[in-house]
């Protein structure tokens, strides 16, 4: 930080006061009565309020007095230079906007967004640099929660029908636990990005003598290249996925693959499947093990199968891995590998309406980027944080972004500091199954499933029928509110039976958004609010049973067979 010079006064009250490079912190005054006043004028309920400059205090102090110091952060560059009296007993204060970057995260998506922004007075001009980053790092992280909010709700319908109809497939095949620690090997992760191309030709001398895992869609490279991966791991839902799959013709690699995952890609396969579950789809595994006796591993996801496909890697062998192809942005204006089925050269008008921003490169270079690859990065870091303490994990992509933390290795170094030249070759395991196993167990579940979605759908049904009785009234009856209360109660009980989560999703984000504003309602609005609320869950919950029945049925007729 440059040198600053700093002016201990009194204001026209006797309160201290500050001046800094010639900006006073507060008013010269009343600092109190204007601290007062702004809050009252900018402070928002509700909301995750993040004031810039603590000073000495006044706002904050102000903002604990009216509102117990509830949902605010702060940032101050300034804090650890000026002299504030208890200063060791204040709290909660960032100096640094990394940390504050860093800690900051979990909060503002906790808060869904609402993120409110106070100024101290004359900091944005003694910070003007600072501020800037600080406001751009705020929207940068209210942007890829959209998108991310954006592609649950785009995907919900789909990654229903693919969980359900992927249920045939996992109750055939084998849990990715049984490729658990199998390895003791190098790793090779490669995944789609740009840099990939100039790897390939070294990949293809090292293909025997180390494991290859081809992250989703990377796979038409590898294989246009004459690689063959050990195991490919997919996970997307979309038809677009499925496409990269449509005309492969070679299978002599194994599949790995997320529920979620487009499921004609698990009908085509020939070779071997195996199948996991996400981190937070507990009672999706209690179900699936219950039900169909398959204990499926839960595995990391950050918006892109790289992410998965690294943890994958860790489980499976003990050895170093490499990461390359791992760009994250667009390498000399390209958007993927060559031979990649999205692959294509970028011009202006694509980076325009792309919303792209510049980050540091690997060689510390600034890289183009986007707000869905930057959140794809900051999940591949907090991964690595704790993959490596039992794993070396080393980014060979030479090229795109830095992944901040994890060390940089040329890939050509690394194979000549962990690729043995002259050993047996690698082995990739083989498991018998068999094809019909399970198969009175699998009708069984999905008749099971079919039951339970009846049940929930009468429940459904009465709730809207006691609301909607009760929509010119001003507050519940106690008789329906008993009635909804034990409605709720079965409901709780039965929606652990069923796989629906993914369904769900939006409309539980929705609902606790509507939450959030029913805090702000009192008397009457109160109760429109509830009663919105409440219509709202179950007419969308409802809708949401009809689709996951249906597609229930249709798997049970497609495979129930079989």
């Amino acid at each position: 930080m440059e040198d600053l010079e700093i002016i201990y006064l009194e204001t026209k009250n006797e309160k201290p006061n500050v001046k800094v490079n010639g900006y006073y912190l507060h008013s010269n005054y009343n600092p109190e009565a204007e601290a007062e006043k702004y809050i009252n004028n900018n402070y928002k309920e509700g909301y995750l309020n993040i004031l810039f400059g603590y000073g000495l205090g006044y706002i904050a102090n102000a903002i604990a007095k009216k509102y117990d110091n509830t949902d605010i952060l702060v940032y101050d560059p300034l804090f650890s230079s000026l002299n504030i009296e208890n200063k060791d007993e204040i709290e909660g204060v960032f100096l640094d906007l990394q940390d504050f970057c860093n800690r900051s995260e979990d909060y503002i998506a906790e808060f869904d967004r609402k993120v409110n922004i106070l100024l101290s007075p004359n900091y944005d001009k003694i910070f003007n640099k600072e501020y800037k980053e600080f406001l751009d790092y705020i929207r940068h992280i209210q942007i890829e929660d959209i998108v991310n909010e954006n592609t649950i709700r785009f995907f919900g319908d789909l990654w229903q029908e693919n969980y359900i109809m992927n249920l045939h497939y996992v109750h055939k095949d084998l849990s990715l636990k049984e490729l658990y620690n199998k390895y003791d090997c190098p790793v090779i992760l490669a995944s789609g990005g740009p840099s990939l191309t100039k790897q390939l030709p070294l990949l293809k001398k090292i293909k025997d003598k180390c494991l290859i895992i081809s992250a989703g869609s990377t796979i038409n490279s590898l294989l246009a290249a004459d690689i063959i991966p050990d195991y490919v791991v997919t996970m997307d839902g979309g038809e677009s996925n499925y496409l990269h799959f449509k005309n492969i013709k070679n299978w002599d690699f194994d599949l790995i693959y997320g529920l979620g995952n487009a499921w004609k890609i698990e009908r085509d396969f020939k070779g071997n499947r195996y199948s996991f579950c996400f981190y937070g789809e507990d009672s999706i595994k209690k179900r699936i093990k219950e039900g169909l006796g398959k204990d499926l591993p839960m595995l990391s996801t950050g918006g892109t199968v790289a992410i998965t496909a690294l943890e994958v890697a860790s489980k499976i062998s003990t050895g170093p891995i490499a990461i390359i192809g791992q760009d994250l942005a667009y390498t000399n204006n390209k958007s993927h590998a060559e031979n990649n089925k999205r692959y294509s050269k970028l011009n202006d008008e694509f980076y325009k309406k792309d919303m792209v921003f510049d980050v540091e490169g690997y060689y510390g270079e600034p890289v183009k980027t986007n707000h869905q690859f930057n959140s794809m990065r900051k999940s591949l870091e907090k991964l690595y944080q704790i993959l490596q303490h039992h794993h070396k994990i080393y980014n060979c992509t030479e090229g795109g972004v830095k992944i901040n933390g994890m060390p940089q290795l040329d890939f050509k170094a690394f194979c000549e500091n962990y690729i043995n030249p002259n050993p047996t070759n690698i082995t990739k395991l083989e498991f018998q199954k068999d094809i019909n196993a399970n198969e009175a167990n699998y009708k069984e579940f999905m008749n099971q499933e079919i039951e339970v979605y009846l049940k929930i759908k009468k429940l459904l049904v009465n709730a809207i029928h006691l609301l909607k009785e009760e929509r010119n009234n001003t507050v519940f009856t106690t008789s329906t509110l008993k009635k909804l209360d034990k409605i709720d109660s079965k409901l709780k009980e039965y929606y652990p039976q069923v796989i629906m989560e993914r369904i769900v999703d939006p409309i539980t984000m929705d609902v606790m958004r509507m939450t959030t504003d029913n805090k702000q309602s009192e008397g009457i609005d109160k109760f429109k609010q509830i009663y919105k609320q409440n219509m709202y869950l179950y007419e969308n919950m409802l809708e949401a049973t009809e689709k996951s029945l249906k597609f229930t049925r249709i798997a049970l007729d497609e495979f129930g067979g079989c």
